[in-house]
């Protein structure tokens, strides 16, 4: 099974489910939210490892974030 995302004219929604429904397609509103702009630029820093605060143990991790 494949998983697509469609975007479809507000006014032709209607026609696109029965369509969809004839050729045997489950439809589900889609409920996953799209990462804003700074999160994605934060995920492309972390993937590169840029940016990262470096410990060396769960309680040096702890002064960390309460620093």
């Amino acid at each position: 099974m494949e998983t697509f995302l469609i975007s479809v004219p507000e006014q032709k929604t209607n026609l696109v489910k029965q369509l969809l429904k004839e050729l045997g397609v489950t439809i589900t509103p889609n409920t996953d939210k799209q990462p804003n702009k700074k999160t994605l630029a934060s995920m492309t820093k972390t993937s590169k490892g840029k940016d990262l605060t470096k410990t060396s143990s769960h309680e040096d991790l702890m002064n960390k974030l309460n620093s």
